[in-house]
Order: structure tokens, then sequence, then C-alpha cells
């Protein structure tokens, strides 16, 4: 049996997972409800705004399957935002920690209950966490985003040098999804241009149909943390799978 940990479930990448891992047990970690049609295993809801008792939280999440000794246990990080979209000397105390809540803390934090959770199971362990190419291309305007972003690419690399400590190794890798038809890209198209001068390079991404699917990323995910081989990368590109 194969259980699934997917959060940010509720929209975008997130929700478009929980239809290509149907098949499994999929425990859903969103802010808000998730789609009544989808037979998920367990649902949460947390807020990972709110740092307050947030590792209680997860540690509950975890807690929630009980694992036989060869089951799968897989984690996805999909939770994730680009707002504020602002120049760096725009961004204030609170922008910078509103994102990094998202995008930094919360991965960290569910990285830490997963690993400690699930230390001594010997069954497949595995955590993908959704990451960007503005992790290491900069934009205008996604101060706060490029650098959330980069900060998960470290946080993975020193995750994958502690757990393949373990007597029971977890591995562990990021996904960089591209471009996608969602709800964020619509956020970023409502941008100002002041704040952001390549609004117009994305509304033609839109304009011109070369968004991908998030189901058509969603099944990229699954291509990739299935796999036999999977963590030999430390990086993976959606643009290495679809064309």
């Amino acid at each position: 049996m194969r259980y699934i940990f997917i959060t940010g479930a509720s929209r975008g990448l997130g929700e478009a997972c929980l239809d290509v891992f149907r098949d499994d047990r999929i425990i859903s970690v969103s802010r808000t409800s998730i789609d009544k049609s989808y037979n998920v295993y367990k649902e949460f809801n947390i807020d990972f705004n709110e740092e307050s008792g947030l590792e209680e939280k997860l540690n509950e999440v975890f807690q929630s399957i009980s694992p036989s000794t060869d089951d799968e246990i897989y984690l996805i990080n999909s939770a994730g935002t680009v707002a504020p979209v602002k120049q760096v000397r725009e961004l204030t105390a609170e922008d910078y920690l509103k994102n990094y809540k998202v995008n930094v803390l919360a991965p960290a934090m569910l990285i830490k209950q997963f690993i400690n959770t699930f230390e001594n199971h010997s069954g497949k362990k595995r955590i993908l966490t959704v990451s960007s190419g503005a992790a290491i291309n900069p934009v205008e305007g996604w101060g706060a985003y490029c650098s959330s972003k980069a900060a998960v690419n470290m946080l993975d690399s020193v995750v994958r040098l502690e757990t393949g400590r373990l007597d029971y190794p977890i591995q562990s890798a990021v996904f960089s999804p591209g471009v996608m038809d969602t709800d964020m890209q619509a956020e970023i198209r409502q941008s100002d241009e002041t704040s952001f001068p390549d609004v117009e390079r994305f509304k033609s991404y839109k304009s011109s149909g070369k968004l991908n699917s998030a189901f058509t990323v969603a099944e990229v995910v699954k291509k990739i943390i299935t796999a036999d081989d999977f963590s030999e990368e430390a990086v993976y590109n959606v643009s290495d799978y679809v064309k």
C-alpha cells in the first residue's frame, strides 16, 4: 500500500495530484477544504501562516496513519505562494514573513515531522518538494519568492545528506514545475508592471497556450516520485518530461 501526503491540495498542482494518485491512500493538507469529489483517506485543514502550534498539528497529520512494514510513504510539498509581488525596496518584514511561512517554514516543519515519525519505518519513504526555476534565476518583483525557493533547494540538499545516514534512509529531491495554468499564474498576470516588469511575458504564456495544465504536471510528479531511480537527481525539471 502507498500513503501519499499532499500539501496545497485544495487547488493548483496539489489538487491535480489528488487525481493522479487517486488509487493510493491520500492524506491531504490544505488551508481550505478540498473538493468533496476526491476520495481521500484523511483530510486536514491547516493555515501555514499560523505558525503557532504548527508542529503539533503536523505531528497529528503524520500520526494519522498506521503503515505496515512494507507500505510506501510519500510526502509531496506542493503548497506555495508567489505573493507579495513587489520590488525589494518595497518589501516589508511582514511581507517576507507571510511568504516564508508558506514557502520555507511549512515544508521545513513537514519534512522534520515526516523524518521523526517514519525514521524507523523500513518501507520506501520519499519526499518531493516543489521548488521553482526562480530559485536560481532572479526575477524582478519576486524577491521574496525567489529567495524562499532558493532556501527550499538548500534545505533539501541538507536533508539528503542527513537522511542518507539513517538505518532506513529517506529519499528526497526538489521539483521545478515550470509555468502552469493555475490560480498562481492568474495572480501573477494581475501584477502591476511597476513592481513586476515581466508581467506582459507571463500574460503571453496564457494567450499563446504555453502553460501546462496542472494535471499534466501532476502526472510528471507521479512519474518522478514513483521511479525506481528517484532521488538520483537532486533537482527534477518538468521540461525534461514535457516538451
